[in-house]
């Protein structure tokens, strides 16, 4: 052993090692890490954990060679274009903070990377980097030389191959644990003394099969107990594994006095409980996998054509050579072939960069970019994936501070740690009065009673299972951290049309020049382009005539909160406000959109409000909160909003998208608590900057990536519903967090007096992780 250990990765530094800045080494390939880190600007890496990075491998230059291959290639790429890529990368060797921090900052290593965002959990990688610059066999060795190697073997296997060495472990403590209960009979009867030559020879076979148990079952608890302590921290492994050794030094020691097998049964269960627990943890968080149930609930339709006729289908029922009708702002939801003559892309969901790419009659697009413009036709190249267009939405970074409870847990798991590490040595210390041969007993069994597992585990299952049921009656949240912020919440914002009103069943009546059908064709196609509510209004409108199309649109144009534009078989349309489409305001307190004509016809869509259902008693039931409305449209609907809403209730009209965001950072601004309703087309902006951002979805395929939330229209009614199951899972947790205090001051109370062996305080341990999540799951359901 040396006494110079590696500043990068904290191994051994063997003979001489390598030096630099005067810091010691154990090899070339972590001082060249270091001096990237260093002449990067990324020395913070080694303040987050001391030795915390991975010791790179000594790899050539052509380790990953095969990634040049077209064909291979393509199996790991998620998106490329001309320039830019994207790729999730399985990376084995993320084990702590410092390996995000490295990794989600190798854009200042490697300026080629773009961004780099990593799933802790599933220890993977999304990184866009631009393939001009770095190829992707490059970026792979890359990470190889800092640490990171990625596999890009098959990843079921690997975890196959890590759930079978569980069960090896399993396995092992638990023949070891029967075996040396097996042998411990007599000790239980009371009649050791009969044949102590046969005592000692059970003791010693005791002794051999707990070494296999000691060395390979419970290994992982020495592991991350040895690594929280390095990096000076605590960890719920700390107080497990002080149990492990007290009880193994004490066992030991009386069989090789000869005084018997002391607790080594106790070991064995010990270990072989403790397994049992990780392997319910591990499946329960299995089943409970939280990104797929909610996916499976995730509203993603999209408009399939068959025949010349549209129909709204679920992404799932998409079939190869479909096709597909995508209009202005929607998500494409699968690998398809361009089939219009042309189309532009954003592709910031998947990359980032919101720079629009072009696209041309025949090239294959990617799934998650969004058109950009006039509507297109698709064929279906490969069968859609739900989750990976939620994935999408999910990795949106964004701005807003979390109210984590969970990082409240740990610190109160942490502060529980040393409290109990406290108990456990006034305890040894009194009982060294009382019975000095109960001490070893009376420490472990604390410690392993009051392990805070229970308290650990509350709160990502509670809030699990209610972001399950509240995918399950139509409210999509983003993730975990989202009922936080929804149980906080001071103000609620509405906007009118397509939120309050109905978006696709209007009243519709025109009034303006006679037009032909072919100028009504016209209008069709250039609304049928747009997502906007009183576009799809206007295109029911003419459907009911028996007017439809799918004409070529060029020159489409859209622009938020003022109208939309583009040329049909030789007619220019202008659809919008008055200024848009140079016409003169007609009624001011009427809701209409103005229509212009390139052969100088004119007229106006005008549109009467309709409530939609139960939206009269949801605002009645939202006295807890303070309401306001931002609408775009004029104040037409004021004397009918100001009857629905609370007298103290703000009522805005005429307001620009700009506006809307405007005002809600001037409730943030003072100290509210504010969610934001909308329906995701003009008020993405607003629904960014709220603490919680609820988009309202009709049955077309459109979410907007900065909403933390999507409800299905037809539930917005059920919103007071909604908000109390999510605020119901702070009653959860009192009573989980009341469970797992009631279950540690009885449970130290019996280990404290010495009536408590650590045999019965392993089994209780796994018990009460085990209640806790019935608990939390069985009053998730009573809710519902």
């Amino acid at each position: 052993m040396t006494d110079k250990i590696c500043y990068h990765c904290g191994d051994d530094v063997i003979g001489k090692g390598y030096f630099f800045d005067e810091k010691p080494f154990c090899c070339n390939g972590c001082k060249t890490v270091y001096q990237l880190l260093k002449d990067n600007n990324l020395g913070n890496f080694y303040t987050l954990e001391a030795n915390a990075g991975a010791k790179p491998s000594e790899s050539n230059q052509h380790k990953y060679a095969f990634l040049e291959v077209e064909s291979i290639k393509t199996k790991f790429i998620d998106f490329e274009d001309d320039t830019t890529a994207r790729v999730t990368l399985f990376l084995p060797q993320i084990h702590c903070s410092s390996c995000i921090y490295l990794l989600e900052n190798i854009t200042k290593i490697e300026p080629a990377v773009l961004n780099c965002q990593v799933n802790f959990a599933k220890r993977e990688a999304a990184l866009v980097f631009d393939q001009s610059k770095i190829s992707l066999a490059e970026l792979a060795l890359l990470l190889d030389r800092i640490g990171y190697a990625p596999n890009f073997g098959n990843r079921n296997q690997t975890e196959k191959k890590l759930d079978k060495k569980f069960l090896y472990k399993l396995g092992i403590a638990g023949f070891a644990f029967g075996s040396i209960m097996l042998w411990s009979f007599p000790e239980y009867l009371g009649i050791e003394g009969d044949n102590p030559e046969f005592r000692n020879f059970t003791s010693y076979l005791s002794f051999a099969v707990s070494i296999p148990v000691l060395f390979f079952s419970a290994s992982e608890y020495f592991i991350s107990a040895y690594k929280a302590l390095r990096y000076k921290s605590l960890n719920l492994d700390v107080p497990i594994t002080i149990g492990i050794i007290a009880l193994y030094a004490q066992s030991s020691y009386s069989i090789i006095a000869g005084y018997g097998p002391g607790y080594m049964d106790s070991f064995a269960g010990f270990i072989f409980f403790l397994l049992i627990g990780k392997w319910f943890q591990n499946k329960t968080y299995k089943t409970l996998s939280f990104e797929r149930d909610y996916t499976s609930y995730f509203p993603v339709a999209v408009t399939r054509l068959v025949d010349g006729k549209e129909e709204i289908v679920e992404i799932e029922q998409l079939n190869i050579h479909d096709n597909v009708l995508i209009r202005n702002e929607e998500v494409i939801p699968c690998d398809s072939i361009l089939l219009s003559d042309s189309a532009k892309i954003d592709y910031s969901f998947v990359t980032g960069e919101a720079v629009p790419i072009n696209k041309k009659k025949g090239d294959f697009i990617y799934a998650g970019g969004k058109l950009l413009g006039q509507r297109i036709t698709l064929q279906v190249e490969k069968e859609s994936n739900r989750s990976h267009l939620t994935q999408l939405w999910n990795d949106v970074q964004t701005d807003k501070k979390t109210r984590s409870s969970f990082l409240y847990q740990d610190r109160l798991s942490f502060y529980f740690l040393i409290i109990i590490l406290i108990i456990a040595g006034v305890s040894s210390i009194a009982w060294a009065f009382i019975d000095v041969t109960k001490i070893t007993q009376i420490v472990v069994s604390i410690l392993i009673v009051a392990c805070p597992c229970a308290l650990a585990l509350s709160a990502p299952f509670t809030f699990g299972n209610v972001m399950r049921l509240l995918g399950r009656k139509g409210l999509y949240l983003k993730n975990t951290g989202v009922i936080e912020r929804m149980n906080s919440i001071t103000d609620i914002v509405f906007d009118k049309t397509g939120t309050l009103t109905t978006g696709t069943t209007h009243k519709v009546e025109f009034i303006g020049d006679e037009l032909t059908k072919e100028e009504k064709e016209a209008i069709y196609c250039l609304a049928n382009s747009s997502t906007h509510p009183l576009s799809r209004a206007i295109v029911s409108c003419l459907k009911s005539q028996n007017i439809g199309s799918t004409d070529e649109i060029t020159g489409f144009d859209e622009l938020s909160g003022k109208g939309i534009s583009g040329e049909v078989n030789g007619i220019v349309v202008k659809i919008g406000s008055p200024k848009f489409t140079d016409l003169a305001l007609i009624d001011e307190n009427e809701t209409s959109s103005f229509v212009r004509l390139s052969n100088g016809k004119t007229g106006r869509f005008i549109f009467s409000s309709e409530l939609r259902v139960g939206i009269e008693e949801l605002l009645h039931s939202l006295k807890a909160y303070r309401l306001h409305v931002l609408s775009g449209d004029k104040d037409k609907d004021k004397a009918l909003m100001q009857q629905l809403f609370p007298a103290d209730s703000v009522l805005l009209f005429q307001q620009t998208p700009k506006d809307k965001l405007d005002y809600i950072e001037s409730l943030n601004n003072a100290n509210r608590s504010v969610m934001m309703i909308g329906d995701g087309l003009n008020d993405s902006g607003a629904l960014g900057k709220a603490d919680v951002g609820i988009a309202v979805s009709e049955d077309v395929f459109r979410f907007t990536p900065s909403s933390d939330a999507i409800i299905e229209a037809s539930k917005l009614a059920q919103l007071d519903r909604l908000l109390s199951i999510s605020n119901f899972s702070k009653t959860v947790l009192k009573v989980c967090l009341a469970f797992s205090v009631s279950y540690n001051i009885v449970g130290l109370s019996f280990a404290i007096s010495g009536n408590l062996t650590p045999l019965i305080a392993a089994i209780l341990m796994p018990i009460s992780s085990i209640t806790v999540v019935f608990i939390s799951t069985f009053l998730v359901y009573l809710k519902k």
